[in-house]
């Protein structure tokens, strides 16, 4: 009788039947195997946490670029910015007369960041977390804010301090009038141990402040607590401490309750003219968030491994539990129960696997992210602006995604198997004694692996799609990958057969040998899917030690030829991206007199908004930097006046990435915003480097410091005298000049090389993640295969094969599983990792890299893989040469 012949029988509704399925059989299998279920449940947990914690991490560092005066008035409505540089404090003046009668209120602000005192010389680059410093003008501050909805005043706390000792309670003028007062967090207050009237030492610029603790920051009623690393000072004692008199970073806006914003917004820019950008807050985040989109992205998309991993193995486990329950499924179909309901069935447990895992990941992940967000903050401290986020909250939003996520790929995993289920007939019932080893469903796996291959080849070649702010996301790259891997791991079951045969004139002196032989030989699908779950992580981890590998020696090369000199400097409050802590010329010209100092380079750096989008400009000495950075040249400049300070005002080079980005090369015109109006270069020559994936325009440091109308200096290089000691040199201008960091040539190339590897410390547990859950996929797999086979295993005791016999069979029937995994991972790697160098990295970053394959991390990854693959397979074979011959599950 066949499945569209079997005998129609009045059912029960279809809910009913549904749940009768779940509660008598899935229930009961689940329960009879406890241990598998519980097992396969953390396996996909493990996958979903790894993902849901990325992206609570990502969120974190994100949100913590939000601008800080949210938690100190209320939410802004628009900012006004300089599209480089600073704004003039007489901008106030035309805002106001702009303004007038609309009830906008006007936060002028200043904003800088400043370190904690160096406490060891030689510590590394961006160590010491960021204090944010913002200047505000407190008085109008209190002004706004509804005192019901404070916790405490600003101004009352000082005073209330010293009554309380009996010292003077003081003026509040006086307390405004002190240069150095300043209102933390509490919570910075009590990690810190700091209380009203407690020093706390910074660095800012070239030299060593103190500020003195008057306050906490008054907390409000909903709205987000103040971020540690938050000091507020008023605006004008701000301004001569960072030496920016006259000069605001800011202005923001707050506009009446229930007004329109738009002829607001006009009225701002009239006011301002073409010298400002205006943004509303929600463009101003957008825009942070867009400096990190591609970094973000990518961890989320390589965090997506664990589940493609663990849909694999709930494939594999729902397509061994199909075949283990033909019988049961035949007699249910010989009771009337319809296809449809017993489809519907195997996708309910699907779901429900899905739903364990998600909830299961979303409690693991949270607690994984408090790790993970601390590598997260570092890596976009010190690549993209300031982060100093040391947790991350549980977000339902990101929680629920994850959860969705999970069923998702669960039903996707479980549909094949469910198909097959249904298509089970009750002519089975006949055969219940013979369950076999082999999926019900017949699949085309060698033709569909070709024709996945044949897409992702032609995916490689499209372009990608662009983000807003220059950026590019490869899309179509991302999906060739994945096809590259799933094609492979279609393909890599046929290694299985030719393991098999190659074992064969072995297999006659060893009895282990030639029995998985024979089932390598003939494998059943959960053998080719987990050779392709195998594939898929080791795919993974090869293609990304491809791309590392290839990342970090072009970056190597970079350094040796771009760190020439001797010597470098830059303040020492400079501890992130975004640190433009200055040197004043006073102090950079002793320097430069210095006996021991044969030549100086100069250089200012100042991020610039584009009209392409955001970059930073560097001005540096040309000449110099020539003669002693030895350029990588793309597009070489042909003019040798390029490099004449007194005839290049006009020109300039831009890195691969700014070419890559905007699309713009040699002979193409730039108008660089300056206070004094747009300065208009052409592009003289293209070059690589590997510093800023945004861009960056380099011109000579005198024209760039003429626009400016400053003579300070962001970073120092220094080239010692013939026959001078450089760590003497070096230790002397420590002892002069306390307020600097200075680094040897040595040990600034250790630095970019460690921030460079802390960059992909994620990228590395994310690997080895997947590995870990393929070769626990590999064990249930063969936990699976062994079950079914029970008959036969008995039957094999009975002619004297003992226990390590068996155990050893089955451990070579896993190392020829992982071979096959291995090798087909190491070809699909191989691809995988051109992929990566020459389209995603190419298409994100715009960087040209050197591919290098580093055959001993690959073959240590392979032989750890076979060797952890022999280990699991033996544990399980030991487990199944005891499995009695009539045991259900």
């Amino acid at each position: 009788m066949s499945a569209s012949t079997a005998p129609s029988r009045p059912s029960s509704p279809s809910g009913s039947v549904l749940r009768a399925l779940l509660l008598q059989c899935t229930w009961r299998h689940w329960k009879l195997a406890p241990k598998r279920s519980l097992l396969l449940v953390a396996l996909l947990g493990l996958g979903v946490a790894v993902f849901f914690s990325i992206r609570l991490a990502n969120r974190a560092a994100v949100a913590s670029f939000a601008s800080f005066t949210r938690v100190v008035s209320q939410q802004t409505d628009a900012v006004l910015s300089a599209p480089a540089g600073t704004l003039p404090e007489s901008v106030l003046e035309s805002l106001g007369q702009a303004l007038a009668g609309s009830g906008v209120e006007i936060l002028p602000i200043v904003e800088v960041l400043a370190a904690a005192p160096r406490g060891d010389a030689e510590a590394s680059i961006g160590s010491r977390p960021p204090r944010t410093l913002l200047g505000v003008d407190l008085v109008s501050l209190q002004n706004l804010l509804d005192p019901k909805t404070l916790d405490r005043k600003w101004f009352d706390q000082k005073k209330a301090a010293k009554a309380e000792s009996g010292q003077d309670s003081g003026n509040l003028w006086q307390i405004l009038n002190l240069p150095n007062a300043a209102f933390c967090a509490e919570s910075f207050a009590q990690r810190e141990n700091l209380h009203v009237g407690s020093k706390l030492p910074l660095m800012l610029n070239d030299r060593q402040i103190e500020l003195e603790i008057c306050g906490l920051i008054p907390s409000a009623q909903n709205q987000p607590a103040p971020p540690a690393n938050l000091l507020v000072l008023d605006l004008p004692a701000l301004q001569t401490l960072a030496g920016k008199p006259g000069q605001l970073d800011r202005v923001e806006f707050l506009f009446p309750k229930g007004t329109p914003h738009p002829p607001l917004l006009e009225r701002i820019r009239s006011a301002v003219g073409d010298q400002a950008v205006l943004r509303t807050t929600e463009s101003s985040q957008a825009a942070a968030e867009g400096m990190t989109r591609g970094f973000r992205l990518n961890l989320t998309i390589l965090s997506l491994l664990g589940l493609v991993v663990g849909l694999y193995l709930i494939f594999q486990a729902l397509d061994a539990a199909v075949v283990k329950r033909r019988g049961e499924t035949a007699i249910l179909r010989a009771l009337g129960v319809g296809a449809r309901e017993i489809r519907r069935a195997w996708i309910c447990e699907a779901a429900l696997l899905g739903l364990a895992g998600g909830l299961v990941g979303v409690l693991g992940g949270w607690a994984l992210a408090q790790g993970t967000v601390r590598v997260v903050s570092q890596t976009v401290n010190a690549l993209y602006y300031a982060s100093n986020v040391e947790a991350a909250g549980l977000h339902f939003g990101e929680a629920a995604l994850a959860v969705v996520l999970a069923v998702l790929c669960s039903v996707l995993a479980g549909w094949l198997p469910a198909r097959a289920a249904a298509a089970t007939p009750p002519a089975q019932l006949l055969t219940r004694g013979n369950e076999g080893t082999e999926s019900h469903w017949r699949f085309p796996v060698a033709k569909a692996g070709v024709l996945l291959a044949a897409v992702a080849w032609g995916l490689a070649w499209l372009p990608p799609v662009p983000l807003s702010g220059g950026g590019r996301f490869p899309l179509a790259g991302y999906a060739s990958a994945l096809l590259t891997i799933l094609g492979g791991g279609l393909l890599a079951g046929e290694f299985l057969g030719i393991l098999g045969r190659w074992a064969a004139p072995l297999a006659r002196r060893s009895a282990p040998i030639q029995l998985a032989g024979s089932h390598l030989r003939h494998p059943t699908g959960r053998h080719r899917w987990a050779v392709a779950g195998l594939l898929c992580a080791l795919t993974m981890t090869g293609g990304m030690t491809i791309l590392v590998s290839s990342f970090e020696s072009s970056v190597s090369r970079w350094i040796q030829r771009t760190l020439q000199a001797d010597l470098y400097l830059t303040s020492d409050a400079n501890q992130s991206a975004t640190s433009y802590n200055r040197i004043p010329e006073s102090t950079w010209r002793k320097i430069a007199e210095n006996p021991g100092v044969a030549e100086t380079d100069v250089a200012l750096i100042v991020p610039m908004e584009l009209a392409q989008g955001p970059v930073r400009v560097v001005g540096t000495g040309l000449a110099f930097a020539e003669s002693r950075r030895q350029f990588t040249w793309l597009i070489a400049p042909t003019e040798p006046a390029v490099f004449d300070a007194r005839a290049n005002g006009g020109f300039c080079f831009v890195s691969e990435a700014f070419q890559e980005r905007f699309g713009l090369g040699v002979g193409a015109k730039l108008q660089l915003p300056s206070p004094g109006g747009p300065r208009a270069v052409q592009i003289a020559g293209v070059y690589s480097d590997f510093g800023d994936e945004r861009g960056v325009v380099m011109v000579e440091r005198q024209h760039l410091a003429e626009w400016f109308h400053t003579t300070d200096a962001s970073t120092l290089s220094l080239v010692a005298r013939p026959g001078t000691e450089v760590l003497e040199l070096q230790a002397e201008l420590r002892r002069e000049f306390p307020g600097l960091a200075i680094f040897s040539n040595v040990h600034l190339r250790k630095e970019v090389m460690r921030i460079f590897r802390q960059t992909f410390a994620i990228t590395y547990a994310l690997e080895a993640i997947g590995v870990i859950v393929a070769l626990l996929g590999l064990g249930t797999t063969l936990a699976s295969v062994l079950l079914e086979r029970r008959a036969e295993l008995t039957t094999l005791r009975a002619l004297g094969m003992g226990r390590q016999a068996m155990a050893k069979a089955t451990a070579w029937e896993g190392v020829g599983i992982a071979l096959g995994g291995s090798l087909g991972g190491l070809l699909a790697s191989v691809a995988l990792g051109r992929l990566l160098i020459f389209v995603i990295n190419k298409q994100t970053f715009g960087w040209t890299l050197q591919p290098v394959f580093p055959l001993r991390s690959l073959t240590i990854l392979t032989l750890g893989v076979v060797s952890c693959a022999a280990l699991v397979a033996w544990t399980v074979g030991r487990w199944g040469s005891q499995l009695p011959a009539d045991r259900e599950e």
